[in-house]
């Protein structure tokens, strides 16, 4: 039998999720306002508009619960479920790859590869985690941003 790696699992923060519920609420909210005004009051073009604004936020909301990082031993991979149900599958990013990780405002990590690929770790429960898992297993990598503010 082989041996398994862990795989650590990050997933969006409760307070995001909210967010994108809160959005799409309220967008629905909007349209079902404007469709109480009558038939006679409803114009196409802003009810159109409208209804766009509805599908749009609830599909962000999917889409943000459907978000996932993993960190293996061999390296860190974004996911979202819905967008792998239409072809769409993460692809890992092995830790020597990475040349620079950037962090903005201390709330987002940015993991550049040497084939240009790009991660982004924001918004996710247990952020500190992941900050820390990443600086210790890309070693090689550029520090910038926020992070090499704090290294001196």
């Amino acid at each position: 039998m082989f041996p398994v790696s862990q795989i650590l699992k990050f997933d969006r923060t409760p307070v995001a999720r909210l967010v994108s519920c809160a959005a799409t609420f309220g967008s629905a909210a909007l349209l079902f306002d404007y469709m109480s005004y009558g038939v006679e009051e409803i114009e196409p073009l802003t009810f159109a508009a409208l209804f766009l604004l509805f599908l749009g936020t609830l599909a962000a909301a999917v889409v943000q619960y459907g978000d996932h990082i993993y960190f293996s031993e061999q390296g860190v991979m974004y996911e979202n479920r819905l967008l792998s149900m239409f072809g769409k599958r993460g692809r890992w990013m092995r830790w020597e790859d990475i040349v620079e990780v950037r962090e903005i405002k201390e709330k987002v990590l940015i993991l550049l590869s040497n084939d240009g690929r790009r991660v982004l770790v924001d918004a996710i429960l247990g952020y500190p985690i992941a900050r820390y898992e990443i600086l210790r297993r890309a070693p090689q990598a550029i520090v910038s941003g926020t992070l090499a503010r704090d290294d001196s």
